[in-house]
């Protein structure tokens, strides 16, 4: 355990202090001189090949875009007039600026990061940002992504670029997520992850870097994260694209990993990028399974045969158990007594004990078995 705990500081120390150096130099970073973190020496071709927009790239505060994507999370979430959302690793504040474009002056974009240069630089950017936009919606804070300084359940969409794969604890990051997401709230995260275990002597010379290959893990332990932090409806879509891109562009990490690779084997062949898109579902657990199932139970408090038999054939079509199944006929029937019980009492005191209210009196029959109940 103290051992993880000095591994993850060590981890932390070692990313905080590359993109420290990144934020104070135009011409430093984690990889060499002249590039970016991500190696491109043309950060404005990058975000361009990602899907941003000349219209989104115009209006960022100069230096900005230090060509650190990977992907572009702010479209994936299709960010909403009002919302509140939050960029997880915001750096110099590229993707907050966009996203607070998109949220209007009516909504609020907030960056967290760990590295108090770029925290810095960012905040220096906003009296450009809003001379350019005459918006004040943008605010940045200091924090880890384990630990985010943001309050639960306060935040309509998170969103992520290359930063994930960065932390040393992973699965807390995504619990992180799930907490501070309002009900019904989404996070769209762009991120590198591994299609396959790298070969030994590549993963001992990526392990060396923080670039964005450094703390990519399986796709599979991706969804295990995920799962296990609360979410229940996630997808991944892989874009193999911009490994290859980055290799065209001769990016001098990719290159360096290449380099190592078995015979006729891509890079792309292991590493891919991916967007991932999850939302919380709702506090009350409406999914869809808990919603049939409480129509059921329903349906046999109504005595509405054609609703139970419609509710039962959904319910077994998204493969709900037997068990789950009676558990809300019984509870559906506990209902439906309670409340013929209550509707008797109430009866009896407004029209007097007298009353035959027995279904079998009311039905007719009069055998010795059932004469007490007409009594």
């Amino acid at each position: 355990m103290v051992n993880d705990v000095k591994k993850d500081e060590k981890i932390h120390n070692y990313v905080r202090d590359a993109y420290s150096k990144i934020a104070v130099s135009e011409k430093s970073s984690c990889c060499g001189t002249n590039t970016s973190c991500c190696g491109i020496e043309d950060p404005e071709k990058l975000a361009a090949g990602l899907g941003y927009t000349e219209a989104e790239l115009a209006s960022l505060p100069e230096g900005t875009n230090m060509g650190l994507s990977c992907g572009n999370p702010t479209a994936i979430a299709s960010l909403k007039s009002g919302e509140v959302v939050l960029d997880l690793g915001s750096g110099g504040g590229f993707d907050v600026f966009i996203a607070a474009e998109k949220v209007g002056s009516s909504g609020k974009s907030i960056g967290v990061d760990m590295t108090h240069e770029m925290l810095m630089k960012a905040r220096n950017s906003i009296n450009q940002f809003t001379n350019r936009t005459g918006l004040t919606n943008v605010e940045f804070r200091l924090g880890e992504i384990e630990h985010l300084p943001i309050a639960d359940n306060s935040i309509d969409a998170v969103i992520s670029n290359c930063v994930i794969n960065l932390s040393p604890d992973k699965p807390q990051v995504w619990k992180e997520v799930f907490r501070v997401l309002k009900p019904g709230g989404r996070a769209a995260v762009s991120d590198l992850a591994l299609l396959k275990a790298l070969p030994e002597n590549v993963a001992e010379s990526v392990s060396a870097l923080v670039g964005c290959i450094a703390g990519a893990v399986l796709i599979d332990e991706t969804e295990k994260m995920i799962k296990d932090a609360g979410f229940t409806e996630f997808k991944f879509d892989k874009k193999s694209g911009y490994i290859d891109k980055m290799t065209e562009w001769n990016d001098p990490l990719y290159c360096a990993i290449i380099k190592l690779l078995p015979k006729n084997e891509k890079l792309s062949d292991y590493i891919t990028s991916l967007n991932i898109s999850v939302i919380k579902t709702t506090e009350e657990g409406n999914d869809e399974k808990t919603q049939e199932l409480i129509a059921i139970g329903a349906s046999v408090t109504a005595h509405c045969q054609p609703c139970f038999t419609y509710h039962l054939n959904k319910a077994k079509e998204l493969g709900l158990s037997e068990e789950k199944i009676k558990n809300a006929v019984a509870v559906g029937e506990s209902l439906q007594r309670g409340a013929d019980s209550f509707m008797s009492k109430h009866v009896r005191t407004a029209l007097g004990n007298s009353i035959r209210s027995s279904s079998c009196c009311l039905a007719g029959e009069s055998d010795e078995s059932k004469k007490s109940c007409c009594q």
